[in-house]
């Protein structure tokens, strides 16, 4: 089967039946992995379509762990802020240290993430750091809304199926070579969030999830490029001193965001070296003591956010709101809470 697909690669794109039986051969224990291997790179070579990249996710969801909640909880939308990956910088992780102002401001946040793959600390990584449980079955993740207000769906643990793709992974990996899977990441939480917020270090990838997303009927998304002011490097996320551009539902289709002037400052101060590194970046963030471009950036993105879920009516108003989240400490009391959880859950 991937022998013929890999063979019209290069001629057109795949229909959605053809995805199907892709899915299920790079599942398959019998398919032999240097023709997944050949598959995958030519399919990356050519370049996913939107269109090919949300059936590729339609295939796949039906085969995670079912985590107990789907699209809404209490009547409020679930809410995920999963990036893409892939820029090579060792920013502190905004978009799991956000979860902890959104918690505050009651929009539920179930985060679907994973370990490190091109940068020294994924989102898995810095929670453990923070003290942190992160190995809860997924059909768990109700009690870490209860307790939280947020909850953390580690990939492996919601994908089984996928070890069985991994070595295939590593492989290309250790060549260079991304493949789907490098772009799947926000597009396969299994608790399908009616709202999501995407950071992606590519400009042309604003168009790609904002279309993936509408074909998989999300109604409430904003896809987030950002750069820095002064090396028009990309981050991954909303910039806080420089150029962002949003694509999504909200309040247009696309629009340009330039935040209120601040005191220049340098990307070098979002940078930490390890999981442990930004951990404690993070701590100093919600417990009042770090106010620079670390603050400003997570308060930026927590505010796009807010303002996807519909919680705030502008991103103006989701930086009044986050802030205040921060300074009247509430931000930091989920955290705290979510540790709680972790040691009455290891007892």
């Amino acid at each position: 089967m991937l022998y013929e697909l890999t063979q019209a690669i290069p001629d057109r794109s795949l229909t959605v039946e053809e995805i199907r039986a892709a899915a299920d051969a790079l599942l398959a224990a019998t398919e032999p992995d240097s023709q997944k291997e050949t598959f995958l790179t030519a399919w990356a070579q050519r370049g996913e379509t939107a269109e090919e990249l949300a059936a590729c996710a339609e295939a796949f969801l039906p085969r995670a762990v079912d985590p107990g909640v789907r699209g809404a909880w209490n009547g409020k939308p679930l809410l995920d802020c999963c990036g893409t990956g892939g820029g090579g910088l060792n920013l502190v992780n905004i978009s799991t240290g956000m979860m902890f102002i959104l918690a505050a401001l009651g929009i539920p946040v179930v985060k679907h993430g994973n370990r490190g793959m091109t940068k020294k600390s994924g989102s898995a990584d810095v929670l453990e750091a923070l003290g942190l449980r992160i190995d809860f079955n997924p059909a768990k993740v109700i009690h870490g809304l209860e307790e939280t207000g947020c909850a953390f769906l580690f990939a492996p643990a919601c994908h089984p199926s996928f070890a069985a793709i991994a070595p295939v992974r590593r492989t290309l990996g250790a060549k260079s070579q991304r493949t789907i899977f490098n772009l799947l990441g926000p597009l396969l939480n299994p608790a399908w969030p009616e709202a999501r917020m995407t950071g992606v270090f590519r400009r042309e990838h604003l168009a790609l999830y904002r279309q993936a997303l509408e074909l998989m009927r999300c109604p409430r998304f904003t896809v987030a490029y950002g750069e820095d002011a002064e090396s028009h490097r990309p981050l991954g996320e909303a910039s806080a001193q420089g150029k962002t551009i949003f694509a999504g539902t909200l309040p247009v289709t696309e629009i340009e965001f330039n935040p209120a002037p601040i005191k220049p400052r340098k990307l070098e101060e979002l940078f930490v070296t390890d999981a442990a590194g930004s951990a404690r970046r993070l701590l100093a963030i919600l417990s009042g003591e770090e106010k620079g471009l670390g603050r400003e950036t997570l308060l930026l993105n927590a505010a796009v956010a807010a303002w996807t879920h519909g919680t705030a009516a502008s991103i103006e108003e989701g930086l009044a709101l986050g802030g205040e989240a921060l300074d009247s400490g509430r931000a930091l009391e989920r955290l705290k809470k979510w540790r709680e959880f972790s040691r009455r859950m290891a007892a």
